[in-house]
């Protein structure tokens, strides 16, 4: 698959993914659902994943144009996610084994993951910088809104996906020119 594909493929896992996430959470908001709920939780399982193909069409755009820190930043991202989505795949099925360990690490990966390829994206100057402000802080943001927090990080993606599909025909190895 080219590059190009995977950037577009990208923008609408991001753009996916923010919709998955505010659904998430106007849904139990709405109706009063404990987070293990089953729909919840698939709910939170389609969400990371399509966030997580966002975050694949970002690097594969900008992956020639950052060093250690933005590969750091994607396996850290990629780790944490499939620990989280592993965690979340056993409560479905019932047990409350993995919980106490998963959740802290898995969301906490995930945190440090986007401040260190937010950093990355800031150094790499192939999109605006904006855009890697907004990685750095979304999780955090979201954090301290607590029971809305999905809905801002939703907002984001759609944002993110929006301006990655809008520079997927774009090769990178000509960078925005931002000033």
């Amino acid at each position: 698959m080219s590059s190009s594909n995977l950037v577009r493929w990208g923008a609408i896992g991001f753009a996916l993914g923010g919709v998955a996430w505010i659904v998430l959470n106007l849904f139990t908001l709405s109706q009063n659902l404990a987070p293990d709920n089953p729909l919840a939780v698939v709910l939170y399982i389609v969400a990371i994943a399509l966030s997580f193909l966002g975050v694949v069409g970002l690097h594969s755009l900008q992956m020639d144009n950052y060093g250690r820190i933005g590969r750091g930043g994607f396996y850290t991202i990629l780790i944490s996610n499939v620990v989280t989505i592993l965690g979340a795949v056993v409560l479905l099925l019932g047990s409350d084994s993995l919980m106490s360990l998963v959740f802290p690490v898995g969301p906490l990966g995930i945190m440090v993951g986007f401040v260190l390829y937010g950093a990355a994206t800031l150094q790499a100057r192939v999109l605006p910088r904006w855009f890697g402000v907004a990685l750095i802080i979304f999780v955090p943001v979201s954090v301290a809104l607590g029971a809305y927090g999905n809905i801002w990080v939703g907002l984001v993606q759609l944002a993110l996906g929006y301006t990655l599909w809008s520079r997927s025909g774009t090769p990178a190895d000509q960078p925005l020119r931002v000033r």
